[in-house]
Order: structure tokens, then sequence, then C-alpha cells
């Protein structure tokens, strides 16, 4: 997994034909750096942390601890908010 970063060392662009994700450097890179992803900006509301959990497999600003909880409450975090 890549870890998030508001200033990433990668890209990744998905390829519609068979749906694999090339992931490549955006400058040169050191033996052993750690590599960073932008997932998405931590202020950008148009993909809901539900989808985002379902895409990537986890919650921006949130711990895997925190989940199984999140999960059975129900919480805005995984479920949309219903129309009432």
């Amino acid at each position: 997994m890549l870890q998030h970063s508001d200033d990433p060392n990668v890209r990744h662009a998905m390829r519609k034909i068979d749906g694999t994700v090339e992931v490549s450097a955006r400058r040169d890179l050191k033996a052993g750096e750690e590599l960073f992803n932008r997932y998405r900006a931590e202020e950008e509301d148009t993909m809901p942390n539900h989808r985002f959990f379902s895409r990537f497999g986890f919650v921006p600003g949130r711990t895997n601890e925190e989940i199984p909880g999140l999960l059975e409450d129900g919480g805005s975090v995984f479920y949309p908010p219903s129309a009432d």
C-alpha cells in the first residue's frame, strides 16, 4: 500500500481497457525511499469516505482500531446520510 501525502512522489493511473493501475515516480527516488501517493485532497468532498474505504481499504484520518466500531454504529463514515 502507498502512503497518502498532499505532496506525493508517485502518480497513478488506471487503464480503462483492463483495469490495471500503473504507478510511476514523479521524480528520481532514492533506494529504500517510502512511496507516497495522493489519494485525494483532505478538503475534497467529491468522494465520500464510505466509497473511499471500499476502493482503497482505509478511511483518511481514522485508525484501523476505529473501523469496526464505525461499521457497527452505522456512522456516516461508511454509510451516506439518509434523506429524511
